[in-house]
C-alpha cells in the first residue's frame, strides 16, 4: 500500500493500474450495500420537503419603505413656516459654525484612528495563517 501523498499525486489511470495489481478481496455483499445506500439516499432526497424560493422583491419593498419614511422625516412638511436665522449677529453664527465643524472634525479623527487600528489588526490572522502553512 502506498502513502496518501503518493496516491494524491497519481493520475487516475495509474491509480487504476495499481488497484488491479493489488490482490485485495472485496468484502462480501459490498455491491448490494452500496446499491441500498444509493437507493436510500435517493428516496430521502425525494421525500424531503422542497425549500421555498425566496421572494426577490422583498428587499426592494423594504428599501422603498425606508426611503419613503426618510423622505417624510427629511422633507419639510407642507404648511409649516420656513426656517429663519437663529443668530442676529453673523459673527456669532460663524463662531457657532466653526465650533460645530471642530466637533465634527474631532469625532471624525477618532473614527479614522479606530479604523486604522482595526485595519492593522485585520492583517494579523492572515499573517498567522501564512506562517502556519509555511511550516
Amino acid at each position: 500500500m502506498k502513502r496518501l501523498e503518493d496516491l494524491e499525486m497519481m493520475e487516475p489511470e495509474q491509480l487504476e493500474e495499481a488497484a488491479l495489481r493489488e490482490n485485495i478481496k472485496v468484502p462480501a455483499g459490498l455491491e448490494e450495500r452500496i446499491k441500498a445506500s444509493l437507493a436510500a439516499a435517493s428516496i430521502a432526497q425525494e421525500t424531503q420537503p422542497q425549500k421555498k424560493k425566496t421572494v426577490r422583491w422583498i428587499p426592494y419593498t423594504a428599501f422603498a419603505a425606508a426611503a419613503a419614511v426618510a423622505a417624510l422625516l427629511v422633507l419639510p412638511r407642507l404648511g409649516e413656516p420656513e426656517l429663519k436665522d437663529t443668530f442676529d449677529d453673523p459673527y456669532l453664527a460663524y463662531a457657532q459654525l466653526e465650533e460645530t465643524f471642530q466637533t465634527i472634525s474631532d469625532k471624525m479623527s477618532n473614527g479614522v484612528n479606530e479604523a486604522q487600528e482595526a485595519n492593522s489588526a485585520m492583517g494579523r490572522p492572515i499573517e498567522i495563517m501564512n506562517k502556519i502553512t509555511e511550516r
